[in-house]
């Protein structure tokens, strides 16, 4: 790595670390971005990890872009290679002919398919569409605004008329809030909720678990709120933030792995590299979770106060992800002709069509208690399906299985006794619904937490640092008690999956106290 010492160093290759060294090397600041693994992305990268296909692609760690507000998109002006999901919904049963499979955005669900959704449930669901669309519109300057309280959002952003529900919708449940609309079906309800859920340790019906829904709907900078495909892969989205990064003269190091944030007096000023080297600089941003961020401080250099603020974040909300190489797609049995299902994200959910919600509470109480479920719910996507050039010579297709409340701990067992087992309880469950998907299969690889905290560098497998349940000010904010030291991970705010602005934030804070410190120097010298 070069030894010139830089303006700002980021400790973190992956998206928010990315954002915030390409807006501040665009500012005119030197930035060194530092990463300990050998290829930059984070969770954010196409991977090659099946020993029977080396040549399939896939995503081993998010496989959703994640929530991308207009507002960055703004501050970025960049081609980012972003499509709408379309379809971007499918949610099947094991019966011929029923299911769900909805377009893109709002609009896409209110028509889709599948006899899922009745009248009264289409009416339903537009109510509170109105209601998020308008969430949406208010809060569009609240994603990139600094650090405030849910009660302060609502007060400064929201319209009088949906403060209250704006905040009953971020402190209460999930059920609450589809309940004060009368949506009726169950399988519905399940979708929605899984649809949001997947990064937060939180059933349906738990506290806060409204969060993930305003986010999942309110934050998106595409149409309706619609999710996204990346063009190339989701590797690709990390790549042009890398180069435009490098061309606006950002360093980025790989395999350099930072041990310590140096900090003299009560000041940020440089990382040790575990070769031994010391790089200062005149700030330092780190995309580290909460935990890592504290141990590459010191504990005893933070104050005891933001120590057990820490310490309040839950960290149980990992998830496992199979990764599989199929001989080519699964068909479900509800819908074995080709319809674009493939290309949507997939809700496998356990339970009949009317015990699905109960099923999911099911499977999440097994999680609290250390178990892995019987039955667990299971969120698909197809990477090749999507994108043919992810595809091995030999025509294979890749899937992404997200696997939610995946314990870290298992109760009375180990994930090394686990993995095998866990694997084909993830087949077995999605053979229920897609007979002779098992029969497909060429190659799956188990990311559990375990195995997740390892690989991408993340505290117990979390792959939103800190519950997506918890919004704007009741996560860090850019800043820290550390002069000249700054946070940009998911941990930080504004939300979990929502691509990119904490590292906005970041860069924000950073330009703002070098200019007045560098204001203050040239005031003391005149």
């Amino acid at each position: 790595m070069p030894g010139n010492d830089p303006d700002v160093i980021v400790v973190g290759g992956g998206v928010n670390g990315l954002v915030c060294a390409l807006l501040l090397a665009r500012s005119g600041l030197s930035v060194q971005v530092i990463e300990d693994k050998p290829a930059i992305g984070g969770m954010h990268r196409t991977e090659y990890p099946f020993a029977k296909a080396p040549r399939l692609a896939t995503f081993t760690g998010a496989h959703r872009v994640g929530f991308v507000p207009r507002e960055l998109v703004a501050h970025l002006a960049l081609p980012l290679p972003l499509a709408p999901r379309d379809p971007s919904l499918f949610v099947p049963t094991t019966m011929p002919g029923r299911y769900l499979l909805a377009g893109a955005g709002h609009e896409g669900l209110l028509s889709a398919a599948g006899g899922v959704v009745s009248e009264r449930d289409r009416d339903a669901l537009s109510a509170m569409f109105a209601e998020l669309d308008a969430l949406a519109s208010d809060l569009a300057p609240a994603w990139v605004a600094g650090p405030l309280a849910i009660e302060e959002v609502a007060e400064r952003w929201v319209r009088p008329a949906l403060q209250a529900p704006f905040v009953a919708l971020c402190r209460g449940s999930f059920a609450e809030y589809a309940a004060r609309f009368g949506i009726q079906s169950a399988l519905l309800k399940a979708a929605l909720a899984a649809d949001s859920l997947g990064g937060s340790f939180a059933s349906w019906d738990t506290p806060g678990s409204g969060a993930p829904l305003l986010v999942r709907h309110a934050a998106c900078g595409l149409p309706g709120g619609g999710d996204a495909v990346v063009t190339g892969g989701i590797g690709a989205l990390t790549r042009t933030l890398a180069e435009q990064a490098q061309l606006a003269g950002a360093l980025l190091g790989t395999s350099a792995a930072v041990t310590q944030i140096v900090v003299e007096g009560n000041t940020a000023t440089g990382v040790v590299l575990a070769d031994g080297r010391t790089i200062r600089a005149g700030a330092v941003v780190t995309s580290a979770d909460p935990w890592r961020l504290r141990a590459l401080v010191g504990a005893d250099r933070l104050p005891a106060e933001y120590s057990r603020r820490i310490d309040t974040f839950t960290r149980s909300g990992g998830i496992a992800k199979l990764n599989v190489a199929f001989a080519e797609l699964p068909r479900f049995a509800c819908l074995p002709e080709a319809r674009g299902q493939h290309r949507a994200t997939t809700f496998v959910l356990p339970g009949g069509e009317d015990d699905t919600v109960r099923a999911l509470g099911r499977a999440f109480a097994d999680a609290s208690a250390g178990r892995l479920p019987s039955e667990p719910p299971l969120e698909c996507v197809f990477p090749t399906a999507a994108d043919e050039s992810l595809r091995d010579p030999d025509g294979r297709h890749s899937a992404s299985i997200l696997v939610p409340w995946a314990p870290y701990d298992l109760s009375g067992t180990t994930w090394s006794t686990e993995e095998e087992r866990f694997t084909n309880v993830v087949l077995d469950m999605l053979e229920t619904f897609a007979p002779g998907a098992r029969a497909l299969v060429a190659d799956a690889v188990l990311y559990h937490p375990k195995r997740l905290e390892t690989h991408f560098g993340i505290t117990r497998g979390h792959l939103g640092h800190v519950d997506d349940t918890l919004l704007f000010g009741d996560r860090l904010a850019p800043t820290t008690p550390i002069s000249g030291l700054y946070t940009c991970g998911r941990g930080a705010g504004p939300a979990g999956g929502v691509f990119g602005v904490a590292g906005l934030n970041a860069s924000r804070r950073v330009l703002a106290d070098l200019e007045l410190a560098l204001e203050q120097t040239e005031i003391g010298t005149r």
